[in-house]
């Protein structure tokens, strides 16, 4: 697994650097009762530097930046808003089984996921010592739980198969076959320049290096760091979209979308079932992951995306019940209506939901 970490979570990086995420609540008169949201971590550095253009980067490699931080922080801002004030699903002051915290065990999600909470639930908010009375903490600052798992037990993460599922599923494709030729007489080149090894995008492998040098082109390109010498603007914008079309693609793939969005599509429609049977007092879950975890569920969903997911981007799951009683499930992704497969419209029943998530 040390392999995919490297190679198919940094080559998840290719992505926009402004936060499209919204969290306004659809317009209904219909009653909010349970919600998830998936969420991207927030801006990042490079996952890896390229060896013959390195750069010092403040924070660290694959670390969140204080940009990144700042994103989150608004994200948890705006679901304050409504959750707490509009739609009145959670209370003003934290309590902790109302809501649960899960995170992939990397700095950059763990660090996003705390910066969404203390937007969620502000400084101001927290515990007072009842004698003297006093904030428990400065600032009346509100600790809150975030759980983790190892990788290998991580529902969010890639199956041990995913480089065997890809070489059958998609490899051999025309359009891919077609995208590998047309970049294949630059692979010596950008080699020679950039100090990766790039001999083959048939392989995977090299499809990961290829995918770890757009992300750096592109970090290097919105934060206005030297490109290597000898590759030019239409090189990088070549390896940029390269990189970007040949990650979505493989999602575009139903069986792949369900070989690693199946599980975390099957766990919140658990929750959402708890909820609806009043079986839980849960209220609120969240995910923090990257962007393979978002391309992952819209791809189990039956909504592959074709473009990789910004930063904090949000997958927003949440279950409404009508004043007749009837519930049903409703996919937004930074803040659009997502049409589910078998939807009226925007809404999705919550037994076809559930349907959904075991096929």
């Amino acid at each position: 697994m040390k392999f995919f970490k490297l190679c198919f979570l940094s080559i998840i990086g290719l992505s926009l650097f402004c936060v499209s995420a919204s969290a306004a609540a659809p317009k209904t008169t219909d009653q909010l009762i349970f919600a998830v949201d998936v969420i991207r971590h927030g801006d990042r550095n490079p996952i890896r530097d390229i060896p013959k253009a390195p750069h010092l980067w403040p924070e660290g490699l694959q670390q969140l930046t204080p940009l990144g931080m700042h994103q989150e922080y608004e994200l948890g801002k705006k679901h304050r808003q409504r959750y707490v004030f509009q739609e009145k699903l959670l209370p003003r002051s934290y309590q902790p089984e109302t809501i649960y915290v899960r995170s992939t065990d990397v700095d950059r999600t763990l660090m996003s996921a705390q910066c969404f909470l203390m937007g969620l639930y502000p400084p101001g908010t927290g515990p007072l010592i009842a004698f003297p009375f006093q904030p428990a903490l400065p600032h009346r600052f509100q600790p809150i739980s975030i759980h983790t798992v190892a990788e290998k037990e991580d529902l969010m993460g890639l199956p041990n198969n995913f480089k065997e599922l890809v070489q059958k599923n998609v490899c051999s494709t025309s359009l891919w076959q077609k995208k590998t030729a047309e970049v294949k007489p630059h692979l010596v080149a950008w080699s020679k320049v950039t100090g990766l090894p790039l001999t083959s995008v048939n392989d995977i492998d090299a499809d990961a290096q290829l995918g770890l040098l757009g992300d750096t082109l592109l970090i290097d390109q919105l934060k206005h760091v030297s490109f290597p010498k000898g590759l030019n603007k239409e090189d990088v914008a070549t390896i940029i979209a390269t990189g970007d079309w040949r990650f979505t693609a493989m999602f575009q793939n139903p069986k792949i979308g369900k070989a690693t969005g199946g599980a975390l599509l099957r766990d919140i429609a658990h929750y959402l079932k708890q909820a609806a049977q009043e079986k839980t007092k849960l209220k609120y879950v969240l995910y923090f992951g990257h962007d393979v975890t978002l391309l992952a569920l819209m791809s189990a969903l039956g909504t592959p995306l074709n473009k990789t997911p910004g930063y904090a981007s949000d997958v927003n799951i949440a279950l409404f019940v009508r004043s007749n009683g009837e519930k049903y499930v409703q996919v937004m992704m930074n803040g659009k209506a997502v049409e589910l497969p078998g939807s009226e419209g925007s809404n999705l029943s919550l037994d076809r939901f559930i349907t959904l998530a075991k096929k």
